[in-house]
């Protein structure tokens, strides 16, 4: 299973992007926590365009109460990690509200206020 998820990550560009953002896949992806692919749902996106780099783990809709979307970016030289929600968290940094389109956010998540926690930790929520 371990293998599974980082092909996926080779495969979409993901740990080339984690790079790019100063980040090592291996290390945010431990092998021996990967006994099971907990983000074998997930759609993996990475979108690059000026000034930014965005890397997706989205869920897929009909388990998105359920399950986070988070997104690693940088930005003017900052890295930040997102943990978002569509159920009201204990506590969470704001409320985005995404619009029906655009270019840099995955379509799943059109549409909906997502509920984010500005997160310092880089790792996957879901390997903790």
């Amino acid at each position: 299973m371990a293998d599974s998820l980082l092909t996926i990550l080779e495969e979409k560009g993901v740990d080339r992007a984690f790079a790019d953002l100063g980040l090592d896949v291996e290390r945010l992806f431990p092998k021996d926590k990967l006994k099971d692919n907990l983000y074998a749902d997930h759609i993996w996106k990475v979108v690059r365009v000026p000034g930014w780099i965005i890397i997706n783990a989205v869920p897929p809709v009909e388990k998105q109460d359920t399950l986070f979307w988070e997104e690693w970016y940088l930005h003017e030289g900052k890295v930040f990690h997102h943990i978002l929600s569509l159920w009201k968290p204990a506590s969470y940094t704001e409320i985005f509200h995404a619009p029906q389109h655009d270019d840099v956010h995955p379509p799943e998540v059109f549409g909906k206020n997502w509920y984010v926690i500005d997160d310092p930790d880089m790792r996957p929520y879901l390997y903790r």
